[in-house]
Order: C-alpha cells, then sequence, then structure tokens
C-alpha cells in the first residue's frame, strides 16, 4: 500500500531500492526486516512451503515494518494471483517467462476488465471497504500493484524486445542463477555469455524505459557489475541465509574466544 510509493519514487530519482527474499513462516520476520530498513520484501512463495495465510500475514507484517511487500507466486496463472492481490500486497513478481504470451497472462491476472480479467473483491486492497472501492477499481488499482516479470532464462532474452512492448510492466527482475542455468553456465555469472544476455537486458529495459532488478546478493564486485548496468532494484539475500550466517558468525567468535581461554 502506503510503501509502495516510497519505492517508486526513490526509483524515480534513480535512487537503488534494496530488498530481502523472506521464505520463513514466521511473519515477524518481515515486520523485523522493514524496521531494519529494507525498502521491499520477496515474500517468496514459489520456492517453499508458504501458504495463503502465511503470505497474508507477510504482506501485513511487512506494511507494519514500513517495507513494500512483493510477492514471487508460482507462475501466472490468475486462479493463483487473484487472492494475494485482495490482500493488499504491493507487487507480484511473476517467475520464469519466457514469451509474450506469459507476459500478457501475467499482467491481464493483476488488471481488471476490461483490460484484464482479475476478478473484483478486493478486500483488504481497499482497507475492507473504508477505501472508495470503486476509485480502486476503475483508476488506482492498476498504479498500485508493481507488476514485476522474472527474466531468468535464455528464451525470454530472446523474446524480450516484444515482451516489453506489453502494456502494464513495471519492472524486470534478472534471476542470474537460472538465467546462466539456462545456457548450461550454472552460477557463472560473469562468463561472457552470461553477461551478454545482461547487457541485453539492461539495454532493451531501459530503451522502453522499465526498471530493471536483480538478485545480486551482497558481494561488491557482483553488485557493481550490475548497477553500472542501470540495475536499481537489488535483492541482496534472504531471511533464511541471514539466519545462517549470523549464527554461525556468533558461534565461531564464541568458540575462538574459549579457545583463546584454553577452554
Amino acid at each position: 500500500m502506503k510503501n509502495l510509493g516510497k519505492v517508486k519514487s526513490k526509483l524515480e530519482k534513480n535512487e537503488v531500492v534494496i530488498g530481502s527474499v523472506v521464505s520463513l513462516t514466521d511473519y515477524t520476520v518481515s515486520e523485523r526486516l522493514g524496521f531494519a530498513g529494507y525498502d521491499f520484501l520477496w515474500i517468496d512463495a514459489e520456492h517453499n512451503g508458504l501458504d495463503y495465510r502465511d503470505v497474508l500475514m507477510h504482506i501485513m507484517a511487512a506494511s507494519s515494518g514500513g517495507a513494500a511487500s512483493f510477492v514471487r507466486v508460482r507462475d501466472n496463472d490468475p486462479a493463483l494471483v487473484k487472492p494475494i492481490l485482495d490482500m493488499g500486497v504491493d507487487g507480484i513478481i511473476f517467475p520464469l517467462i519466457k514469451t509474450v504470451d506469459d507476459a500478457k497472462k501475467a499482467i491481464a491476472a493483476c488488471t481488471y476488465p476490461p483490460k484484464g480479467i482479475r476478478g473484483v473483491g478486493p478486500g483488504r486492497a481497499v482497507r475492507y471497504g473504508m477505501d472508495d472501492v470503486m476509485d480502486y477499481l476503475l483508476h488506482k488499482s492498476e498504479s498500485t500493484i508493481f507488476k514485476i516479470l522474472q527474466v531468468e532464462h535464455v528464451d525470454c532474452v530472446n523474446n524480450l524486445e516484444e515482451i516489453v512492448k506489453v502494456p502494464g510492466i513495471d519492472a524486470l527482475m534478472i534471476g542470474p542463477s537460472d538465467l546462466s542455468a539456462s545456457v548450461g553456465l550454472m552460477e557463472q555469472i560473469e562468463h561472457p555469455t552470461v553477461l551478454g544476455m545482461i547487457d541485453k537486458i539492461c539495454e532493451i529495459g531501459r530503451k522502453a524505459g522499465i526498471y530493471i532488478g536483480a538478485f545480486t546478493g551482497s558481494n561488491p564486485r557482483i553488485l557493481n557489475l550490475f548497477i553500472e548496468r542501470g540495475v536499481r532494484i537489488i535483492c541482496i539475500g534472504g531471511d533464511g541465509g541471514f539466519l545462517m550466517s549470523g549464527a554461525r558468525r556468533a558461534l565461531e567468535s564464541v568458540k575462538e574466544h574459549l579457545k583463546s581461554l584454553n577452554i
């Protein structure tokens, strides 16, 4: 809701917005990450066991913490997308877009007729009727849902010049792991072939006036690789990884201290 406006404002000023993946079921994770200062949360309903209730709680917690909520759905099936839109999410991330038809289906799922096929029943998206429902349905719904298409396959790159002509796309999100895997170069992000695809994505997106994002991690060299190409939406890690790395660092620090005490 209101937190999407902050993200858009930064992007309009060519500032970088920083996000984290959320995959754990405890919704306080999203609130904590919001309080920590993340601009957006990538609530991942594709790769783990988050159900609709989990997603709703994370959306609400992100809002409380001050972060925009972007939910990555399992695919562009309108039946999967509709309940999440009605939860008042700030954006939808569509994985593995490969064709123009994939893109059209994704955007249509987020858009009311006659432009799209979203069913009417906005629920929390209109604060349960406290907002002007008709104003939302007729005027505000399209601008309050940030529609993000993931570019994570060579087929998408090959079709991208036509894909970006589909009206309503707000951002392209590069998935470097799957993108590199799609050409047999798993995780070789800096391979010339992969970099060539990334360059092409950024150039096409820039010419189309569409924001470019990427899952970058926090390695400065990889961050620079994307930032210098105009990427302004970056996802630098995830809750599970943050938990593991923090827990390991604390444990190793204490073990080293105990060793110094000959204990």
